[in-house]
């Protein structure tokens, strides 16, 4: 079962995920984006803001993202799991309202994107998100000064191995490379108590960097 997921998921990423470099993502410079996952590396992939899934979403700029071994196969604790990182453009908006519309915009984009691709409709206005700051949170990269972090909940369908209801836990941090905004997420259906999970993502996110 894996095995067709995987390709399904490579046949969406080529012809939904890849959109054309616009001139406001150009404008965005583009920095090394490093990730320690260990070894074997999660394996990633790298996306233009606005993507083609999503084309509403209001933000300009680069994603990058490492996926759990796991990520694909519900039966794996790791199961949708994931660091994801945008480096947004120096105009961006990144309020915790405007994190929260932007954020419920790309999971809509992307649960109705694949769903389609499978011949299924799904209704995207069920999809909720809530985020509220969270000064507990201490997964930010070391050299990191004066960011937010917040802690939420989005409920979806995830469209991918289960088409079924599922709600997803976030800690995002966001922050400034120079003048363009950063926001990186761990992601996970698993309750944010699982430590052994938990400990792996936030580790990850305590390493990251961008460089230069």
């Amino acid at each position: 079962m894996l095995k067709p997921l995987i390709y399904f998921f490579c046949l969406v990423q080529a012809t939904l995920f890849a959109a054309p470099l616009t001139s406001s993502a150009q404008e965005v410079a583009e920095p090394k984006f490093i990730f320690e996952t260990g070894d074997p590396p999660w394996r990633g992939e790298r996306l233009v803001l606005p993507p083609g899934f999503a084309p509403d979403l209001g933000w300009n700029g680069i994603e990058h993202i490492r996926f759990a071994p796991g990520m694909f196969d519900f039966n794996k604790p790791d199961f949708f799991s994931y660091v994801i990182a945008f480096l947004l453009s120096a105009e961006a908006d990144t309020s915790e309202a405007v994190l929260e519309k932007e954020l419920l915009t790309y999971y809509r984009g992307l649960s109705e994107a694949v769903m389609g691709g499978k011949g299924q409709t799904v209704d995207t206005g069920t999809f909720t998100i809530s985020l509220e700051k969270d000064e507990t949170l201490k997964s930010f990269p070391p050299e990191v000064e004066g960011g937010n972090a917040y802690s939420g909940v989005l409920k979806w369908i995830e469209p991918f191995a289960t088409q079924k209801a599922q709600t997803l836990n976030l800690e995002i941090f966001v922050w400034k490379h120079g003048d363009q905004p950063v926001v990186l997420s761990c992601v996970s259906p698993a309750a944010r108590d699982e430590e052994v999970l938990w400990e792996e993502l936030r580790g990850i996110s305590e390493k990251f960097r961008l460089e230069p």
